[in-house]
């Protein structure tokens, strides 16, 4: 595919006279009826009809039409995207990019910032390394995470709530709470709580016990080695609590793979609080970022709020 050709005939479809389309494209009109009978062969339809008089587009050009319409605009914005990315540094963001509010978030915020032709978005991951030396060694930009707030001040990191997200208990279907509707966190204070071990999960851990603490108990645990998003999809519950954020996109597969239910868990407090967090030194190069995650978050649980 030739994006140049599409152009021509965007052109041509548009004033429907070879004349004056070659004269807009300064180019030779034999030359523009080539490359359209090219098109022709390309598709294997006719896509002008022509007489002595008139060039009109046949149902076959009408389509090609409206679909060059769009596959040039898409090539101009990524071409224009690129070339961005060539002559400005992207903005890295890594963290919890798995929730699914957090996720549309973002996307929306990606979206806005295209629209605007601000600086791009990359997404990494970095895989057991700690991300918030990551972030101080300017290797990332924005982390999304689970975070005391006391432990980001300490660090002296600039940090905003993003999402509150609902905890949910996954457990096996043969498990004596699977039958319940909803659970309240002292329904837990004599099950096994599942805790993972990684640089995602360990600060999760920490808001499930500290919720734990303020329901009057310690949590019992069982340690798993390995990050919780990839590992808990082969790794069921056995009779213990698997504690994960209600808006989690694998919950599902998880279900289907694992033959588990996810029940809500109905106290106010029994949430996950999802930050973003940088340096407080690039806040000024950040910020067509940060204020488009704000729009975007407004608008999203807006919609959500509508929806309930």
């Amino acid at each position: 595919m030739n994006i140049d050709t599409y152009r021509e005939f965007i052109t041509l479809a548009r004033c429907l006279n070879f004349t004056q389309a070659a004269e807009e494209l300064h180019m030779t009109q034999p030359a523009l009826s080539k490359h359209i009978a090219a098109l022709e062969r390309e598709f294997d339809a006719e896509l002008l009809i022509r007489d002595r008089r008139t060039v009109q587009l046949s149902e076959a050009g009408r389509i090609l039409f409206g679909c060059a319409l769009e596959m040039v605009d898409a090539y101009d914005r990524a071409q224009a995207a690129i070339a961005t990315v060539v002559r400005e540094k992207p903005i890295r963001v890594d963290g919890i990019l798995y929730d699914n509010t957090v996720s549309s978030i973002i996307s929306l915020s990606t979206v806005l910032l295209n629209d605007q032709r601000h600086v791009p978005i990359v997404f990494e991951h970095h895989e057991n390394q700690p991300l918030f030396d990551l972030l101080e060694s300017d290797e990332i930009d924005v982390v999304f995470a689970y975070l005391e707030e006391h432990a980001l001040a300490e660090r002296g990191l600039v940090f905003q709530p993003l999402v509150q997200t609902q905890f949910v208990a996954v457990v096996d279907r043969n498990h004596p709470l699977a039958e319940r509707s909803e659970l309240h966190m002292e329904d837990l204070a004599d099950e096994t709580l599942i805790q993972f071990f990684d640089e995602y999960s360990i600060s999760g851990w920490r808001r499930i016990e500290q919720v734990c603490h303020a329901h009057g108990f310690d949590p019992k645990k069982r340690p798993i080695l390995g990050r919780a998003v990839t590992s808990y999809a082969t790794t069921a519950p056995e009779g213990g609590v698997l504690i994960l954020q209600k808006d989690l996109r694998q919950l599902k597969f998880l279900e289907d793979v694992n033959q588990t239910v996810s029940i809500p868990i109905a106290d106010e407090d029994a949430n996950f609080i999802i930050y973003y967090i940088y340096k407080h030194e690039n806040e000024e190069r950040l910020r067509p970022l940060l204020s488009a995650l704000e729009e975007s978050r407004e608008i999203i649980m807006s919609h959500r709020r509508g929806e309930e």
